[in-house]
This record gives structure tokens, C-alpha cells and sequence, in this order.
């Protein structure tokens, strides 16, 4: 069985995360773990290394660095472990399922992508908005899990309200076929949305996903948004009251990605409500 993965650090929306990925777990019937991975990104900022060394005083600022960096990393090390356990014991009131912490010492990126296998949702809390840039390891885990992700960059609400993303792409057709046969979001009202300047081809694809999910039995509202602006699908988003954004990421190559920008960059960037993801 697999199981609904959440991934913390302390400083992005833990706590909130940790609601989501309850809230998941009771709807798949999964399993939770709390993941949190210690990454050599602390520095030691005691330790004066201006100016010039006379000789001999190069090994000793050499231990004492490591004497420091070894202390700083007990610290991040602790630290983690009471968030584990704070959010194991925030989970367990609701949470109808088992509920498991760890914490790994490495690079984050290597550390989810081993888990792939295993989980079944994978839940991040990250700090968006225009104003802030979304970290590279965040769009990294994106593209190298094949596995929904949701991003949660917000307090936490019941949501309510999915707003779905679909364009005919082998990501967005993952994403109508796990919202529709095992939904994370269970008695919520959907809307799909295509962003096209070519309003036959909108409507084709538009038909296609009110299909799907008329063979499950869910109503759901479809409109055309004649563009191909991610402020459009935000607009759209916020003017009817959604909660939860779905949509497929990173269709494109980076060269692509390179020269005309990433929407799925765009979106997480200026989004302030929680993003599902699917590759």
C-alpha cells in the first residue's frame, strides 16, 4: 500500500501542509508520512574568515569550522525532529490512518525521488507570490516525480471549490483520471477550464473532460478562456471564489522553457491559493 507523502521544513507552511495532507489521506484511505530533510545549506557565521592567515592558523580555523558546522548541524538536526513530532501529534487527532515521521540527511531532490515508488501524493510547503522567487529544488522535485504534487502556499481552508486546468496534454489527461477515479478532494465542486484561442478546438477538449467525468457521475462547469495568459486562468480562478488549482506541469522542454518561460513557473509564482500538480 502506498501512502500520502508531506515534506517539511519549519518555514514554509508546515502546519498548513500538514492539514492538506491529512485532509488527502482521509479521502485516499492512505497512510501519512512526514518527511523532513536535513540539507547541508546551514552556515556557520561565528567564525571570522577576513583578512589573511599567519601560518599555523590555517588548521585551526579549519577544526573550528568543522567543530561549528558539526554544532549547527545538531541544531537543524533537533530542530526537525520537534517539528516531526509536533506535526505527528497535530495529525493523529484527525487522521484516520497510520501516521509515520523521518528525517533524512541529504539533498532533498534525491531523497523524494527514491520514495516515488512508495507514495501516492506528494504534499510541499512552499512561499509564493510576485514577490518572492520560487526556489529551483521546488520546481526541481516537480518535474522529477511522476506523481501529483500539491503545493501548499496558503493557510489552510476546507476547500470547496477545484478549478481544473485542461488543454489535452498527457499531464492534464493524468490528472482528469485521478481527480475522477480516486479523488484527493472528495465532494467538491469542479470547474475545467481550456485556455485557447481556437474556440472549436476548446469546446473538442472541453467535451472531452465532461465526458470522463460524467462516466463517474460529477457535474461539472466548462468554459473557454480565449487566451493563453496564466493571469486569465488566475483571474478566472479568483473572480469564482476557487480553492484548489489543478493542472498539468512542465509540459515543455527547458529550452523551450528557457526561451519563452515556464507557465506551470508562472503560476506557482503569482498562485496565493494551493496548486495540484501532475507530471
Amino acid at each position: 500500500m502506498g501512502y500520502i507523502l508531506c515534506c517539511v521544513d519549519g518555514k514554509n507552511f508546515s502546519y498548513d501542509a500538514c492539514d492538506y495532507a491529512v485532509l488527502i489521506a482521509n479521502n485516499m484511505n492512505l497512510p501519512l508520512k512526514f518527511l523532513n530533510v536535513v540539507e547541508r545549506t546551514y552556515s556557520v557565521t561565528s567564525i571570522d574568515l577576513s583578512g589573511s592567515l599567519v601560518l599555523g592558523e590555517r588548521e585551526e580555523m579549519i577544526e573550528e569550522l568543522a567543530k561549528e558546522e558539526e554544532k549547527e548541524c545538531r541544531k537543524v538536526k533537533k530542530e526537525g525532529k520537534e517539528l516531526l513530532n509536533e506535526l505527528k501529534l497535530r495529525a493523529i487527532k484527525t487522521c484516520k490512518n497510520e501516521v509515520s515521521i523521518s528525517q533524512i540527511h541529504g539533498e532533498i531532490i534525491e531523497n523524494i525521488s527514491e520514495y516515488e515508488d512508495e507514495i501516492e501524493v506528494l504534499v510541499i510547503g512552499i512561499t509564493s507570490h510576485e514577490e518572492h522567487k520560487i526556489g529551483e529544488n521546488v520546481k526541481e522535485i516537480i518535474r522529477s516525480i511522476h506523481k501529483p504534487v500539491l503545493l501548499v502556499n496558503s493557510k489552510f481552508e476546507e476547500p470547496k471549490k477545484m478549478l481544473i486546468a485542461y488543454n489535452g496534454s498527457t499531464e492534464s489527461k493524468k490528472l482528469l483520471e485521478q481527480t475522477s477515479n480516486n479523488p484527493l478532494f472528495k465532494d467538491i465542486k469542479r470547474d475545467i477550464v481550456n485556455l485557447n484561442t481556437n474556440e472549436t478546438e476548446g469546446l473538442k477538449l472541453l467535451n472531452e473532460a465532461r465526458e470522463l467525468y460524467a462516466k463517474k457521475n460529477y457535474e461539472v462547469n466548462t468554459t473557454i478562456l480565449n487566451g493563453t495568459s496564466e493571469n486569465l486562468l488566475i483571474e478566472y480562478f479568483n473572480e469564482n471564489n476557487c480553492d484548489i488549482l489543478t493542472m498539468g506541469a512542465f509540459g515543455h522542454s527547458r529550452i523551450k522553457e528557457f526561451i519563452f518561460g515556464s507557465f506551470t513557473s508562472k503560476i506557482i509564482t503569482k498562485m496565493k491559493k494551493p496548486i495540484l500538480l501532475f507530471r
